[in-house]
């Protein structure tokens, strides 16, 4: 495959919103606007009648989409390559404990112990549709 090196046209600014498959909608605003904090910005119904919310995650937004007759633990597998596809939220390492503290008081597991990365930790946990969350504190 052959890069070219030439200026390109496109002027894109960044990443504007990622989308998730979501079972239950109201299960996952929820946890998306209470646990997480993240208040909801847009609602509505698409075309082909799948509800549809989006969350203001600070530097992007989360486009929820309500599939609940989706193979999330199939559709996950292919999406995945066998664990890779997750999305990150990052803070400052001086939020460490309160956010363990408030993702515990919320009934959330973390998956497995923090990870020391040297310049950062990491925590890993899951949504109610089992995505792979992360939140990295920058030390």
């Amino acid at each position: 495959m052959t890069i070219k090196t030439s200026p390109t046209k496109l002027k894109l600014k960044g990443l504007d919103h990622f989308a998730l498959n979501v079972k239950d909608m109201k299960r996952s605003e929820n946890f998306y606007q209470q646990v997480l904090g993240f208040p909801v910005i847009h609602k509505t119904q698409t075309q082909a009648g799948l509800q549809h919310i989006e969350v203001d995650a600070g530097n992007v937004a989360i486009a929820l989409f309500e599939s609940p007759e989706l193979d999330l633990k199939a559709a996950h597998k292919t999406m995945t390559d066998d664990g890779y596809l997750h999305f990150a939220f990052g803070t400052t390492y001086d939020h460490f404990d309160a956010t363990l503290q408030a993702l515990k008081e919320n009934g959330v597991e973390t998956d497995g112990e923090p990870r020391d990365w040297g310049s950062s930790v990491s925590i890993y946990f899951r949504d109610p549709d089992d995505h792979q969350l992360e939140i990295n504190f920058a030390k």
